[in-house]
């Protein structure tokens, strides 16, 4: 039995596209292989894709929320990474609109605006209420929960560190859920 219980791919090819060699590993193995070669930006990337949406921005949210470097942040970027973590703990429709609508008040390319615009991706329509439907592309919440992990990361000044935490973080969730790293 996988050890990652939250994940329900049974494969590491079936999370990104990945070489033959690689691909009929379980997604836990193939993570832990990314760890042990160093290559932390790719375990981070690898695992937004693999958990499932609701786990990959708390993941992410909480990533962001709890490393060191983002003490002090312009309001925009508080009021982003609160709409993120409001939606991780209710993740209904109107919370992931409002997340979409803090991520525009955010920095650009700040971690609380990637965390946000994970939540907004996460599911439902990105396109204006009273439009047709457009969904997201499947990866785009890990995508951009992956991003905000990193780049809240970054700016600790010790990445790799922060990076390994918060890789065990979400390596504890891919196994036991939410509750396992709240």
């Amino acid at each position: 039995m996988a050890r990652w219980a939250r994940v329900k791919w049974t494969e590491a090819g079936q999370v990104v596209d990945l070489a033959e060699a690689t691909a009929a590993q379980s997604p836990e193995v193939y993570f832990a292989g990314l760890r042990q070669a160093g290559e932390l930006t790719d375990a981070a990337f690898f695992l937004g894709r693999a958990l499932p949406r609701h786990e990959t921005v708390a993941w992410a949210a909480r990533a962001v929320r709890d490393l060191p470097g983002g003490e002090t942040l312009p309001r925009g970027d508080v009021e982003a990474l609160r709409a993120a973590l409001l939606w991780v703990q209710d993740p209904s429709e109107p919370r992931r609109r409002a997340a979409y609508e803090a991520a525009m008040t955010a920095s650009d390319k700040s971690a609380e605006q990637m965390a946000a615009l994970a939540a907004f991706f996460s599911g439902g329509s990105m396109a204006p209420d009273g439009h047709d439907p457009v969904q997201a592309p499947m990866d785009a919440a890990g995508t951009f929960a992956a991003g905000a992990v990193v780049l809240a990361a970054v700016r600790t000044g010790d990445m790799d560190g922060a990076l390994a935490k918060v890789l065990d973080a979400g390596d504890r969730i891919a196994e036991k859920g939410l509750a396992a790293d709240a």
